[in-house]
């Protein structure tokens, strides 16, 4: 579905053995589940999918919790959390789905996608919700809310505060973005969006899909998961193309230090990983419109790593070897 390589082949075989997490918020959103799994066609029971907005790198890590945020900040107690390590490289466009049984994740082609540790999340039929977050970065106040990712409220909308199970307060850092959360309303035990919109940038796709009148739900219906939407067009093709035309790494071999050279793309991120998918080196970046200088020397030393490069809606990997 790509025509073009979008990150080296190499990754697939790489061995990770330390956790790292990369993802931000806004860079997934959310895109079905079914809380009530009688009648479910494919059989999972307590399910969720997702549609990435960005590339993901084996052993990237996504966490996802039931627990409701209390209004005085940090999470509420006592239900499960999962969290997802990628043992394949994505592009922007793939849907996962997580299901509680069997305790799995699997991709849009119906292929395990990664491994997951912690419990298969225990969805109410009467109302729950799903935070996500990136688990080295674990939100634990509202002055530390920096961690989230994405959101769904199936309860109907926001609560005051997180006072049972099935309720939650709405982390402030959602409003930060426009479109990184979703509250369908009111309460329903299955839901999942109806691909009316399935081609655009992120922030047109986070516009359509945190639309709850672009949901179909039902109390009677499970939904299979995720929603048979194909989004590879857009997010997998054309910006990436531009990306990788646009942007280099020079000088390749290097001694540590070397400049990202940019034709006014908006970098949003750069991570450096070394051959064991170890990430020694990450920095957010506000929108960069320019080159881009690094020195590492002191942090890298002889070998082969990747260089992640990423804007909103589109990543790319490349590769250095420094002497």
């Amino acid at each position: 579905m790509k025509t073009k390589l979008l990150y080296v082949t190499i990754l697939m075989t790489i061995s990770f053995q330390t956790s790292f997490a990369q993802f931000a918020l806004g860079d997934i959103v959310f895109t079905g589940y079914q809380s009530d799994g009688v009648g479910n066609p494919s059989g999972e029971d307590d399910q969720f999918s997702f549609l990435l907005l960005i590339n993901v790198v084996a052993g990237e890590q996504i966490a996802f919790t039931e627990n409701g945020w209390l209004a005085a900040g940090g999470f509420r107690t006592g239900e499960s959390t999962v969290v997802l390590t990628f043992t394949s490289n994505y592009s922007a466009g793939v849907q996962i789905s997580i299901s509680r049984i069997p305790f799995e994740a699997r991709d849009n082609s119906g292929n395990i996608a990664g491994s997951l540790t912690g419990s298969g999340l225990n969805l109410a039929v009467g109302g729950d919700q799903i935070l996500a977050y990136n688990p080295a970065n674990i939100p634990n106040s509202n002055a530390n809310q920096s961690g989230f990712v994405a959101a769904i409220q199936m309860n109907g909308d926001w609560d005051a505060d997180a006072t049972s199970s099935s309720e939650s307060a709405k982390p402030s850092i959602f409003d930060t973005l426009a479109n990184s959360s979703i509250a369908i309303a009111p309460e329903v035990d299955n839901a999942i969006y109806n691909c009316s919109v399935t081609s655009g940038t992120a922030v047109t796709l986070r516009a359509a899909i945190h639309n709850p009148a672009n949901w179909n739900v039902s109390d009677a219906t499970p939904f299979d998961q995720p929603a048979p939407c194909s989004f590879m067009a857009t997010l997998s093709t054309a910006s990436f193309t531009v990306l990788d035309s646009n942007v280099a790494l020079f000088p390749n071999p290097s001694q540590g230090t070397f400049t990202i050279k940019n034709s006014g793309n908006s970098l949003t991120k750069i991570s450096v990983a070394d051959a064991n998918g170890r990430i020694v080196y990450t920095e957010k970046l506000n929108n960069v419109k320019t080159d881009k200088t690094l020195n590492l020397s002191n942090k890298l030393t002889t070998g082969l790593y990747f260089i992640t490069i990423s804007t909103e809606g589109s990543s790319i990997v490349k590769k250095m070897i420094v002497n």
